[in-house]
């Protein structure tokens, strides 16, 4: 290998899995200085994307990697925090005898004091990458954190703040201090413009009761705009919209699809499968098709977005899966799918804690993990994410990275798995300016030998 042009050993480095890639910077001192070079990281981001969005030039355009868990749970062990961990590809971590264990395979995520209001989602989405969450300040549960979990690279967007003239003169009853209450009034979605490689965070908020008059906001990754007002939009749209092929979607009240295109930030209605009007349903990403799941109580049915012969958008039933013999102790329990394997498996969480994977080969519906509350998790909230070297830094924005972390001093009498958790603490990089106020941390913080300890 020493013998090999610079420019070769590149090009074969720059096709290794981003988690081989890591390994490969302890080989020689070699390896880890070409690592390391901007240039490798663009040409290795370049690659995985064009992997990712299906235009890829190597042959493999039917190969989708598999993504990982990520993880927000809520920990006993810890105060009851939320805390991010990624979880891994649940295909290299379960086989026939073994179940997926969630505290052997979680790895801690740096990122702020998140909200432990169980109502409302930690996690907007993932993206190339790149992790949007749900920070809480003012009243309001805001889509303003991004980070980069493998690199540790972070940003904050800035924060919605509305005051007592943004609301019509009935509403001042929601305003509190000040500030509006905005609690459970916003729609979010995260995601990325393959035509003009841009990444953006959609904000819809409702200053007003009834849903029926919308503020949509973009912010555009790197762009140095802020938030831009788009328009607005005149039904109600709630949660955490779910990114595919250049748009995002939701599920309006009334069980209607709305798309927002990214590239011209327009809306526009997809048709949906009858019957649904009064069931549980969600969207999710399954390889690379934008799916709609149905819950019936005792089964689940999973319906792909296809595009027909004459470019109209139509549900295309993939899947029913029975529930009521598979999933101990079934009783209506919500089952939500969130990824689909290389093994062409389709993992659910179950009840906001057990894992489960359903065969699509032999239509096999089992429990691949072990409880949550087991491993003192409470509240799994998981979605799909792909490990990348994305730069924030390299967009445009002002990031910050966080450090190392330090090992808290003093034994404990007895350990368990999550007392791993309870010792990470953040550590601010020497000379670097961080506003404390992001992080909510305060109440909890201590010093040893003048270093900052958040546990």
């Amino acid at each position: 290998m020493e013998s090999l042009p610079t420019d070769i050993l590149v090009e074969l480095l720059s096709r290794v899995p981003v988690e081989s890639v890591l390994e490969c910077k302890l080989v020689c001192k070699r390896f880890g200085s070409l690592i390391r070079r901007s240039e490798f990281t663009k040409m290795h981001l370049r690659r995985q994307l064009n992997h990712l969005h299906g235009s890829d030039h190597d042959g493999n355009d039917n190969k989708v990697e598999e993504p990982c868990l990520f993880f927000a749970c809520r920990i006993s062990m810890s105060g009851n925090r939320t805390l991010l961990f990624n979880g891994g590809q649940v295909s290299d971590r379960i086989s026939v005898d073994e179940k997926y264990i969630y505290n052997q395979n979680l790895k801690r995520i740096y990122h702020p004091r998140m909200h432990n209001n169980i109502s409302y989602n930690h996690l907007v989405g993932s993206c190339n990458g790149l992790v949007c969450a749900f920070q809480h300040h003012h009243l309001v549960i805001d889509p303003i954190y991004i980070c980069n979990p493998l690199t540790r690279e972070y940003v904050y967007l800035p924060q919605l703040v509305l005051n007592e003239d943004d609301v019509d003169p009935d509403q001042l009853g929601r305003v509190k201090g000040g500030e509006v209450d905005m609690y459970g009034r916003l729609a979010s979605g995260f995601g990325y413009v393959r035509s003009t490689n841009e990444y953006k965070v959609v904000r819809i908020h409702y200053p007003n009761d009834g849903f029926a008059d919308g503020n949509v906001e973009v912010y555009i990754l790197g762009s140095g705009c802020g938030w831009r007002a788009t328009g607005r939009v005149f039904y109600g749209l709630e949660g955490k919209g779910t990114y595919a092929n250049d748009a995002i979607y939701w599920i309006k009240q009334d069980k209607l699809v709305v798309a927002f295109d990214l590239a011209n930030e327009e809306f526009r209605f997809l048709p949906v499968p009858s019957g649904m009007e009064n069931r549980t349903c969600g969207l999710v990403v399954l390889g690379r098709r934008l799916c709609l799941y149905i819950d019936w109580f005792r089964a689940v049915e999973i319906c792909s977005l296809m595009e027909s012969s004459d470019s109209k958008e139509t549900w295309c039933t993939e899947f029913v899966i029975d529930l009521f013999e598979a999933v101990t102790g079934f009783r209506g329990l919500k089952l939500q799918p969130i990824l689909l394997t290389k093994n062409q498996e389709i993992i659910f969480l179950c009840d906001e804690s057990v894992l489960y994977s359903y065969d699509t080969k032999t239509t096999i519906l089992k429990m691949i993990s072990n409880d949550a509350p087991t491993d003192y998790i409470r509240h799994v909230e998981a979605i799909a994410h792909m490990n990348t070297f994305a730069s924030l830094k390299a967009m445009g924005e002002n990031s910050k990275r966080y450090t190392t972390a330090l090992p808290r001093r003093g034994p404990r009498p007895v350990r368990t798995p999550w007392d791993d958790v309870a010792d990470e603490v953040y550590r601010v990089a020497p000379g670097e300016e961080i506003d404390t106020a992001c992080f909510g941390f305060e109440p909890f913080a201590n010093e040893v030998d003048g270093v900052a300890l958040w546990i």
